[in-house]
């Protein structure tokens, strides 16, 4: 059977006042350094988690948007909304490569927001022919 030891009210810990915070016990500089690391750690692994979620599901629409336009666009659609369907490919694939960036702390008017450009200048050429 589980034996509890009766409270000890010299015991700094221990008040009877439930408004009195309680005494904290001092940190060293190794416990907040490996609290903060663990923090950025998890930070880190958030950021690159939700930079996944958005890729993938704002990137695979600007992929399949620009798949189907140049498989099927001008079959089902007058030319001038394949066009402009097209070119939402690309707004979609900069909106997407844009949030990537600020997710991680970068600036959104980067050279690297260019790979959202990448579905709407892969199928430009069944497009425009």
């Amino acid at each position: 059977m589980l034996k509890l030891s009766p409270l000890r009210m010299d015991h700094p810990m221990t008040t009877n006042d439930p408004h009195q915070p309680r005494a904290r016990t001092p940190r060293t500089a190794a416990d907040r350094d490996d609290r903060q690391r663990e923090n950025k750690s998890l930070d880190l692994v958030q950021r690159m988690i939700m930079s996944a979620l958005v890729g993938v599901v704002f990137g695979s629409l600007a992929a399949v948007l620009a798949l189907y336009l140049a498989i099927r666009g001008d079959e089902d659609l007058p030319h001038a909304s394949v066009v402009g369907l097209w070119i939402m490919t690309g707004l979609f694939g900069l909106a997407t490569a844009a949030a990537v960036l600020l997710l991680n702390r970068r600036r959104p008017f980067s050279p690297w927001v260019l790979l959202g450009l990448l579905p709407m200048a892969v199928s430009g050429y069944w497009i425009l022919t």
